[in-house]
């Protein structure tokens, strides 16, 4: 006996609000991850670049700046070597609350920098604050979300 091979109308039809109904949970969670991937993929570049910073400064024995930019950051270790970073996201934006003048860092050779408590680097997801870079009194670095709260 010869069959038919293929779908009817009605599967069809099935497969097709499942599939409606699958995008429309999936998407916003999908938005949701790359805001988050972006914002933490920035906040661990900055926090190697500040770490970058603090070590050069260290073992060449000289004074390292960090300086916070428009559109990213640089690092100058005082020989001929300057890192500068952009953020790659266009929607990611930074803002500085360091009580250093020009949002600039400078680290000396034991590694430390004249800082107050609170500064930070404010890491933005369309304005809305994600993340911070957090920087201690000696200018140890580290990573808190908002949803922990403001540096200490």
């Amino acid at each position: 006996m010869y069959r038919k091979k293929g779908f009817t109308l009605i599967e069809l039809m099935i497969a097709i609000v499942i599939g409606a109904i699958l995008l429309t949970i999936g998407i916003p969670g999908f938005l949701n991850m790359v805001q988050r991937n972006a914002v933490t993929t920035t906040s661990n570049e900055l926090l190697a670049s500040l770490l970058l910073a603090r070590s050069e400064a260290v073992r060449q024995e000289l004074n390292t700046t960090f300086t916070l930019e428009a559109d990213g950051w640089e690092v100058d270790t005082g020989a001929i070597n300057q890192i500068n970073n952009t953020v790659a996201n266009d929607n990611i934006t930074l803002a500085g609350n360091l009580s250093t003048p020009g949002d600039i860092i400078t680290y000396n050779s034991m590694g430390r920098a004249a800082l107050v408590v609170g500064d930070s680097i404010d890491v933005s997801f369309d304005g809305e604050v994600l993340s911070h870079v957090c920087l201690s009194i000696n200018g140890r670095p580290y990573i808190k979300s908002e949803s922990e709260g403001d540096c200490p």
